[in-house]
C-alpha cells in the first residue's frame, strides 16, 4: 500500500534476541500487531481521528450491539455479525494505511516494533504496509476462532483443540449470547474498529476454555526464571549440543499426570544431560491429552527430571505451548532465540524410536510447510536410534493465525 510521495520504510531489523512483552497473554500473543497499535498515543491518534476508520468503528459497535436483538441464540448470525469478509479486511487495511500516511513516526515506530517480533515476515513496502500486514494477520486469526468456536469447523487436531461444548445446541447459542451481552456491555463508544470482533474471539476461547497460548506468560520471570539466568553464564564451547529438545507424549488417560512413553524420554535425556551433552534441557508440551487435560506435559517432565533424576531446575527450560511435534521444534528455536542462546549450534531432540524416525522423515518436512508454512529446521541428522540433532532456524518466530491455542 504504497503512495505518491512516502518516505521508504528503513531496513527491517532482525528480530530482537529477547522475550516478546505480554501485558495480556492470550490477546497479545493472538494480536500482537494489534495490541502495538492500540499502546501507540500516536497511532491511536491516527485511527481515531480517521473518517473512514471511525465510519468503520461505528458500523462495528452498531453490529454488535444490534447482533442481541437480530441473532437471539443463532450463534451462526453472531459469528456473520463480527466476522470480516476479505473486502472488508482489504477495505480497513486501506484506511488504516493512510491514516497512517499522516503520522510517518508512529508508522515509522510500529513498523520497526513489528519487524523487530519477528512474528510476520519481512516483505517490502512502506512503514505503513507491514502495519497492514499485521491487521491482516489478525483478521486471518479472529476468523479462525469464529469458525471453529462459533460454527465447529474443525480445527487442526479436532480430537484436542476443538471447543468445550457442542456448537450446535441451542444451549451453546445461549451461552454465546451470554458472551456478547458482556462484550456489549462493556463497549465503548470510542473503540477502534477492530475491537468487537478481537474482543468477541477472545471470548469464544474463554467459554471453551481454550486460553492455553496465554498460560504461563511471561515464561522468563516465572518458570524459567532460575534457567534463563543461568544462560549467561554458559561457555556453550564446552557442550556438543546447545540443548536437549524433549518432546512431550501425553497419556490418553484422565488423571495420569505422565505417561510411560513420556517418563522414558525423561529418563533418557537426564542421562545425555548428566554424559555432558548439552546445558540445558528444554520439555515441550503443553495440557494437550486427554482433551482439556489439567497437567501439563512440560511441567510433569520437569517435575521428574528435577525430583527424580538429578537435574538442576535451573538447567531445565519449560516450554508449556507446544500441541504437536511440528511446534515441539518450533517452539524450543523459539527459546533458544529469545533466551539468546546460539542459533549456529546443533540442538538434539531426545524421544523414542518411533519419533526419532518419523522426525527424519520426508514426511515431517512437508507436514511442517503445510501445517506452519515453513520448515523449522535444517540439517536434520539422526545420530542414535533416539536422538535427532538439528539446527535452529529464525523461520520459526514466525506466528501461526491457523493456530489460536499455540500460534
Amino acid at each position: 500500500m504504497a503512495w505518491a510521495g512516502a518516505a521508504p520504510a528503513a531496513e527491517p531489523t532482525m528480530p530482537a534476541a529477547k522475550p516478546l512483552v505480554y501485558k495480556q497473554p492470550l490477546r497479545d500473543k493472538l494480536f500482537y500487531g494489534l495490541s502495538l497499535l492500540s499502546r501507540d498515543p500516536q497511532a491511536q491518534a491516527a485511527v481515531a481521528t480517521a473518517p473512514d476508520l471511525n465510519r468503520l468503528a461505528a458500523e462495528r459497535r452498531a453490529r454488535a450491539r444490534g447482533s442481541m436483538e437480530a441473532c437471539g441464540g443463532d450463534t451462526g448470525c453472531y459469528v456473520r455479525g463480527f466476522d470480516w469478509s476479505d473486502a472488508e479486511v482489504a477495505a480497513a487495511g486501506q484506511a488504516l494505511a493512510a491514516a497512517l500516511k499522516a503520522r510517518p513516526e508512529a508508522a515509522r515506530r510500529l513498523a520497526a516494533a513489528l519487524d523487530a517480533s519477528g512474528l510476520y515476515p519481512a516483505a517490502p513496502g512502506q512503514d505503513a504496509d507491514v502495519v497492514v500486514r499485521a491487521w491482516t494477520q489478525s483478521a486471518i486469526t479472529a476468523h479462525h476462532i469464529l469458525a471453529v468456536y462459533g460454527l465447529g469447523e474443525k480445527p487442526r487436531g479436532p480430537a484436542i483443540d476443538g471447543p468445550a461444548y457442542d456448537v450446535a445446541t441451542p444451549a451453546y447459542g445461549t451461552l454465546v449470547k451470554s458472551a456478547v451481552s458482556v462484550l456489549v456491555d462493556g463497549l465503548m463508544d470510542d473503540s477502534s474498529f477492530f475491537e468487537p470482533t478481537e474482543a468477541f474471539a477472545l471470548l469464544l476461547l474463554q467459554i471453551n476454555r481454550r486460553d492455553e497460548a496465554g498460560r504461563f506468560e511471561p515464561m522468563e520471570a516465572g518458570e524459567n526464571k532460575a534457567a534463563v539466568a543461568r544462560l549467561k553464564t554458559v561457555n556453550w564451547a564446552k557442550y556438543p549440543y546447545t540443548a536437549l529438545v524433549v518432546p512431550g507424549y501425553g497419556p490418553e488417560t484422565a488423571g495420569v499426570a505422565l505417561s510411560a512413553p513420556g517418563l522414558l524420554r525423561v529418563q533418557l535425556a537426564a542421562k545425555r544431560w548428566h554424559d555432558g551433552k548439552a546445558p540445558v534441557i528444554i520439555v515441550s508440551g503443553g495440557n494437550v491429552h486427554p482433551n482439556q487435560t489439567p497437567y501439563n506435559e512440560a511441567l510433569e517432565m520437569k517435575k521428574a527430571l528435577v525430583q527424580d533424576y538429578g537435574v538442576p531446575a535451573d538447567a531445565v527450560l519449560v516450554e508449556p505451548h507446544a500441541r504437536h511435534t511440528t511446534t515441539n521444534l518450533r517452539n524450543a528455536d523459539r527459546l533458544i532465540y529469545r533466551y539468546g542462546m546460539p542459533m549456529d549450534r546443533k540442538a538434539l531432540v531426545v524421544t523414542d524410536l518411533g519419533q526419532s524416525g518419523y522426525i527424519t522423515e520426508d514426511r515431517f518436512a512437508t507436514r511442517n510447510q503445510e501445517d506452519l508454512g515453513y520448515v523449522p529446521f535444517t540439517g536434520l541428522e539422526r545420530v542414535s536410534p533416539f536422538d535427532v540433532a538439528y539446527l535452529p532456524t529464525l523461520s520459526a518466530l514466525t506466528l501461526d493465525a491457523g493456530d489460536p491455542l499455540d500460534p
